[in-house]
């Protein structure tokens, strides 16, 4: 062999060596920035949903500010959460008479819904429910405080504490909704329209009558399974009764929410104007003819003048701002009605 073909021989093996360093570079380059790209550095991490405090009965709680699965524990706060644009994925049913889910006063704002809502217990919560659909906001009452923690640990929650507010507190209950939800201006746009609506009925009332509506003395019983129950101020109708400005008879001006009476103390029942607040069941259905084939109810002014109404208890019993709309309708309705 001569010096020329060893040298050259040499020089090939070499580009050859050459040849693989750079091929391995590269591969390994590739690979390095492959894998960067499937398991990033935590520095480069997406931040956070962003959140928000929330001060509620358990203390302080951060929310998302534009929560997307949010689960209600009670219906009026599926209410509130409805007419404020936010659409939960679960709630509970305030009773089930196995024809009825008791979101009959909401149903009208559930039929827009794209995904359909969860039952998560009637008045009593199935956690194992709450777990299975993710939720990403909790929103409750005083009522669910001693399965908090438990709720907690599946989402963000929230309770409020109407404990000494009852049916007054649907203000307080819906401006709450709207700081959780935040919706804030919402939900006081919501109370002044409700307002301008009872003015407006206090106004066509008066000009109907030439006279002030605190002359219009409207009763409110309800009949149902266990008897005849007089409804009183701090019932649901009896606060939008009086934020209309009408009057109560002596029997039903009262604090509280309601009491039973019997047959005998039908005289207690009469007013100007008699609503019969029944769920339209059988039970309800039966003590109205009860009622009515009473000799003493036909003695009852209202009764003699036609001016008693049925209307449903879903909507006269409960505690937000879907409830006390329709019994401004019923009002609206029945206290207007052309003679």
């Amino acid at each position: 062999m001569s010096d020329r073909t060893f040298i050259s021989l040499r020089m090939t093996r070499l580009l050859r060596q050459l040849l693989w360093v750079v091929l391995a570079f590269v591969l390994v380059t590739a690979c390095s920035v492959k894998h960067s790209q499937v398991s990033p550095d935590a520095s480069q991490t997406p931040p956070a949903e962003p959140v928000r405090l929330v001060q509620h009965l358990m203390g302080e709680t951060q929310v998302p500010v534009n929560p997307q699965r949010v689960v209600t524990l009670d219906t009026n706060y599926l209410s509130n959460a409805l007419v404020l644009g936010i659409q939960p994925i679960g709630s509970t049913a305030w009773f089930d008479t196995g024809r009825r889910s008791g979101w009959d006063p909401v149903a009208p704002y559930l039929r827009d819904f794209a995904q359909e809502m969860t039952i998560i217990g009637y008045n009593e919560v199935d956690l194992e429910t709450v777990l299975l659909l993710k939720p990403d906001l909790i929103v409750g009452n005083h009522t669910h405080e001693a399965i908090y923690e438990q709720l907690s640990q599946i989402a963000p929650t929230v309770l409020y504490d109407n404990s000494d507010r009852g049916n007054y507190g649907w203000r307080d209950m819906l401006k709450f909704s709207g700081d959780v939800f935040g919706k804030t201006q919402a939900a006081e746009k919501l109370v002044n329209d409700y307002y301008q609506r009872t003015q407006e009925l206090r106004q066509k009332l008066r000009q109907k009558t030439g006279n002030p509506v605190s002359t219009i003395q409207v009763s409110a019983i309800q009949p149902g399974a266990n008897g005849v129950r007089l409804m009183y101020r701090r019932s649901l109708g009896g606060i939008v009764l009086e934020d209309v400005g009408l009057s109560r008879p002596p029997a039903q001006d009262k604090e509280g929410t309601n009491a039973p009476v019997s047959f005998e103390l039908i005289p207690d029942m009469d007013g100007d104007v008699i609503f019969l607040i029944t769920y339209m069941d059988d039970d309800g259905s039966d003590v109205v003819n009860q009622l009515k084939n009473h000799p003493l109810w036909s003695q009852l002014a209202a009764v003699k003048q036609g001016k008693v109404y049925p209307v449903d208890a879903q909507h006269w019993y409960g505690a937000d701002i879907v409830r006390v709309n329709l019994i401004l309708d019923d009002l609206f309705k029945y206290l207007l009605e052309e003679e």
